[in-house]
């Protein structure tokens, strides 16, 4: 399967399908290119003061089945967005299950920053995997490790209005943000069982 870098165009339906396929095979829209050196411009730098990128994402970001766990946001920091960047999305899923937690877009494009358990003014949030509206915590089963993937999208497009309706479905939310993603950045966090029980 090709992992163009370039920003996905999704204008239809049927397109905005193939993007939602592509971002839950892991090519596509939350996907990693398959040649790095391409188009570097695109990626950006993503950081959090909790956990590094690869390593354990600490057990109060996860859900409450797992002693401490309280299904917060982490913290999250970005740099070197590309110009052209009006706003900002986060998706975040796990890689390991296909799942997406959460969709999120709106973020004013001077934001470098969000805090735990922030809640943000002027955002707009489409369903997850589950069909619930928000952010869902890493709740991998017993005896699980999984990736969890916060992935944002530097987007062409201002704040103004909603780039999709609250409680879109996957469909509509993803290929509205790859139409309109001019760079992205990600961090990644283990969490499971093993770790946390």
């Amino acid at each position: 399967m090709s992992k163009d870098r370039r920003p996905v165009t999704a204008t239809a339906g049927a397109a905005a399908a193939l993007a939602l396929a592509g971002a839950l095979s892991g090519c596509g829209l939350i996907g990693l290119p398959q040649n790095q050196s391409a188009e570097l411009a695109e990626w950006f730098t993503v950081s959090s003061p909790v956990f590094r990128d690869g390593r354990d994402l600490p057990t109060r970001y996860a859900c409450n089945t797992y002693p401490g766990g309280q299904g917060r946001t982490p913290p999250l920091r970005w740099s070197g967005t590309p110009s052209g960047t009006r706003s900002f999305a986060i998706v975040m899923d796990d890689a390991d299950s296909a799942y997406v937690h959460w969709v999120i877009a709106g973020i004013d494009g001077t934001t470098q920053q969000i805090v735990e358990g922030a809640r943000l003014d002027k955002t707009v949030e489409g369903l997850n995997t589950g069909d619930k509206v928000g952010y869902t915590p890493p709740c991998p089963p017993e005896n699980e490790r999984h990736r969890y993937r916060f992935t944002i999208y530097a987007l062409d497009v201002s704040n103004d209005k909603p780039l999709f309706r609250r409680g879109a479905p996957l469909e509509e939310s993803l290929g509205a943000i790859a139409e309109h993603t001019v760079g992205r950045g990600r961090i990644t966090g283990n969490f499971g069982s093993e770790q946390a029980r």
